[in-house]
C-alpha cells in the first residue's frame, strides 16, 4: 500500500505522541490503521523509526522519501537543531545499514539527508553568541566552553520567540520558506536584545521580551558593533 501524504503526517504527530508518553504505542497504530487506512506494521515501523531519529540511533525498516523528508523537516521545526542533528545521524547509519545489506541503493533518500545536513551546518557557521544551544531550563547566563568561552542559550526559549512572532525577520521581514519551501519552514535566528555577558549568573530569560526572530544577515549586521545595534537602528539603515 502506498504511504499518503495523509498517512505520513499522522504518523509523524502520532509517532511524537508515542514518544513523548501521550498515547500507548498500540492506540496510535490503531488509529493510524482505523483513520488512516495505513498498514498496521507500516505504522509500527513510522513510531519505532521516529524514536530512534529523536535518538540518534540506527533504524532497520525504511521510511519512504517523503517521510524522511517531512520528519527531518518537521524534528527541525519542533524540537530544534540539536534533534535535527540526531535524526541525521539516525538517517545516515539506517542508509549504511541498508545498503549493506545488498539491497540496492537509498541515492534519493542520501540526496535528502544531504539538503538538511546543509541547513544543520549553515546553522554552525552562523554561529553568534545568543545562538548558542543549551539546556531545557530557561535560566541562562552559565558559562561553557564551545569553541571559545560563551554563555549558554535555550533552545526553549528560542522556540516560544519564534512561536510568538513567526519564524520571519523582524528587521527586513525575509522569511525562509516563502523564499525556498519546505526546507526554509521554520529556520530562523534569534537575537537577544539585551547582551547575556553584560547579566548576571542565573538570569531568567522572558522569550518574548528579551528576544527576537531574525534573519542569518541581519544577526551579523545586528553584531557590526559592540553592543550590537539596535534592532530600530537597523531597520533605518535598509529603508
Amino acid at each position: 500500500m502506498k504511504i499518503t501524504t495523509e498517512m505520513t503526517e499522522a504518523a509523524y504527530k502520532l509517532s511524537a505522541d508515542v514518544y513523548h508518553g501521550r498515547i500507548r504505542r498500540k492506540q496510535a497504530i490503531n488509529q493510524l490503521k482505523i483513520k488512516y487506512e495505513m498498514n498496521s506494521g507500516s505504522a509500527s515501523d513510522y513510531i519505532v523509526n521516529f524514536k530512534k531519529m529523536m535518538e540518534g540511533q540506527k533504524y532497520t525498516r525504511t521510511n519512504n522519501a517523503q517521510a524522511t523528508e517531512y520528519f527531518l523537516t518537521n524534528i527541525l521545526k519542533d524540537y530544534g537543531f540539536e534533534k535535527l542533528e540526531k535524526a541525521i545521524d539516525a538517517a545516515n547509519k539506517h542508509v549504511d545499514y541498508y545498503e549493506g545489506l545488498d539491497g540496492g541503493n537509498l541515492n534519493g533518500i542520501r540526496n535528502i539527508i544531504q539538503r538538511h545536513e546543509k541547513i544543520l551546518k549553515s546553522y554552525r557557521v552562523t554561529l553568534y553568541p545568543d545562538e548558542l544551544p543549551a539546556e531545557e531550563t530557561l535560566f541562562e547566563g552559565l558559562k561553557k566552553q564551545i569553541t571559545v568561552n560563551s554563555y549558554e542559550r535555550n533552545q526553549a526559549a528560542r522556540e516560544k520567540c519564534v512561536k510568538h512572532y513567526g519564524a520571519q525577520c523582524v528587521v527586513c521581514n525575509f522569511n525562509f520558506e516563502k523564499t525556498y519551501g519546505d526546507i526554509g519552514k521554520g529556520f530562523i535566528h534569534v537575537h537577544h536584545l539585551n547582551q547575556i555577558s553584560t547579566i548576571g549568573e542565573g538570569y531568567q530569560i522572558n522569550p518574548i521580551e528579551d528576544l527576537r526572530p531574525v534573519c542569518p544577515n541581519c544577526h551579523a549586521m545586528l553584531h557590526q558593533k559592540n553592543p550590537p545595534y539596535p534592532i530600530d537602528e537597523l531597520k533605518e539603515m535598509i529603508t
